[in-house]
C-alpha cells in the first residue's frame, strides 16, 4: 500500500476502528481530502487535472450513493443485493488498485 501521512492514517484508524462510517465521519474525511487536495494545488498550481479528479470524486460518491438508493428502491432479492454490492466493490477496489499503480510513479 502506498506510504500516507500518519494524520492521514491515524484520521482512517479512528474512523474504521468501530467497524463503521458515520455521516459525520464522512463528512470530516471528505473535508479533510478537500483540504489536503487545496495544499496539492498551492504547491503545484491550478492544475485542471487535479481540480477535475477531485470533481470527479464527488460525482462518483453521488452516483455510488445514487445507485444504491435506486437499488434499494427496486426492493431486490437477497441476491440481487449481494451482486449489486460486489459490483460496487469491485468498483472500488478498481480505482485503489489504479491509484497503488499511479502513485508509484512519483
Amino acid at each position: 500500500m502506498t506510504p500516507i501521512s500518519k494524520t492521514l492514517e491515524q484520521m482512517l484508524l479512528d474512523i474504521y476502528n468501530d467497524g463503521s462510517v458515520s455521516f459525520t465521519e464522512y463528512q470530516q474525511l471528505r473535508d479533510n481530502a478537500d483540504e489536503r487536495l487545496e495544499a496539492v494545488i498551492r504547491e503545484f498550481g491550478q492544475h485542471n487535472n487535479i481540480t477535475a479528479f477531485q470533481k470527479a470524486m464527488d460525482v462518483a460518491m453521488q452516483l455510488l450513493q445514487l445507485s444504491v438508493i435506486d437499488a434499494k428502491k427496486a426492493k431486490l432479492t437477497d441476491t440481487g443485493e449481494a451482486i449489486v454490492k460486489d459490483a460496487i466493490v469491485a468498483q472500488v477496489e478498481y480505482l485503489r488498485a489504479g491509484s497503488e499503480m499511479a502513485l508509484r510513479l512519483l
